[in-house]
């Protein structure tokens, strides 16, 4: 296996990084439409935990995309995509703290680690085990 060049490792992590940063409004999106068209009624804990799937999906997906596009480092990828989603997910909980209830808001920071990792497992890991 050859190594690819030097600008080609540069565009795929970048690429990697804002498809992965696009995912997270995309795929949430697609689950707000997936709502109305189940005739999901707003508000309530079933519609936060239905919410909260796709939250979940949504950094699984971008931790996918990250990984699974860049050429090399691909655990450090990783590694940089969970602190920017990190530094996302702690500034929405911060100001959207008293907008929703606090176990949805913490669930969405808890969760972070187990979509990143298993995004990484799904494009890198398994292969490697």
């Amino acid at each position: 296996m050859t190594m690819p060049s030097r600008l080609t490792i540069v565009l795929r992590s970048v690429i990697a990084l804002v498809l992965a940063i696009i995912a997270i409004p995309l795929v949430n999106l697609a689950g707000s439409e997936l709502a109305a068209l189940m005739d999901l009624p707003p508000g309530g804990d079933a519609r936060l935990g239905y919410d909260l799937l796709w939250v979940f999906l949504a950094g699984l997906v971008g931790s996918v995309l990250m990984v699974g596009i860049v050429a090399v480092a691909k655990t450090a990828h990783a590694w940089a995509i969970f602190a920017i989603y990190l530094g996302l997910d702690i500034y929405v909980t911060v100001v959207a703290w008293d907008a929703f209830p606090r176990w949805f808001s913490l669930a969405c920071l808890l969760t972070l680690p187990l979509q990143v990792w298993l995004g990484w497992w799904l494009a890198w890991g398994r292969r490697r085990a």
